[in-house]
């Protein structure tokens, strides 16, 4: 029974963590559709809700570890989807502290995306872009039985690895579209663009 609480609160905070993040992606895609975009850090509630589900993850996820090494010695050491998942966790917290230090502050600063810099791009694109695969490729592994014994770290890392890939190519093209400051000018597919992007987040806040 308390190992089942356990498991509960364990998703409780993966649940957290996920709707705050996607909430904040739903907002931010909106912004998309304005002529000079600003992207101004999260707000202190989803900052403090994502802190306790770090929190919350955290307390969860370590006794759950060592029940499961109680029951079986073998239970890390012969598991290789689960060592990943704690190198990717770590990587995780370590991107956290980089958007809390770096990220935030910059786009605290309100400039416009038009006017950002190289620097200014890969501050933001690569820890976003890292924050919401690894949240997501995590919870994905801590319901992914069928790798648990069976897969090797490589191809767990390495699926990461081109998610996380895949989610920086992504994010980019998303910034690069907000840095089209059209303010005056004849309309034309990138505003056709923002405008379904804004079209589409507006739906999903719906």
């Amino acid at each position: 029974m308390f190992t089942l609480l356990l498991l509960f609160a364990h998703l409780l905070g993966t649940s957290l963590a996920l709707g705050a993040i996607v909430a904040t992606d739903i907002r931010l895609l909106r912004r998309l559709a304005d002529d000079r975009v600003r992207i101004a850090p999260p707000n202190p509630y989803v900052m403090r809700l994502i802190a306790l589900a770090l929190l919350v993850l955290f307390v969860t996820g370590s006794a759950l570890l060592l029940i499961g090494i109680g029951e079986r010695p073998d239970y890390l050491s012969a598991n290789p989807k689960l060592q990943a998942k704690l190198i990717l966790v770590a990587v995780l917290a370590i991107n956290a502290l980089v958007l809390h230090r770096f990220t935030f502050p910059g786009l605290a600063r309100g400039r416009r995306v038009a006017r950002w810099k190289v620097l200014d791009f890969l501050r933001v694109a690569i820890p976003v872009a890292l924050s919401n695969c690894l949240w997501m490729y995590c919870a994905f592994l801590g319901i992914a039985r069928p790798w648990s014994y069976g897969t090797s770290l490589e191809f767990v890392l390495g699926t990461a690895l081109w998610l996380c890939a895949a989610t920086l190519a992504i994010v980019t093209s998303l910034l690069v579209i907000a840095a089209q400051d059209r303010t005056g000018a004849d309309p034309g597919w990138i505003d056709a663009l923002k405008r379904q992007l804004g079209a589409l987040a507006a739906a999903l806040r719906a």
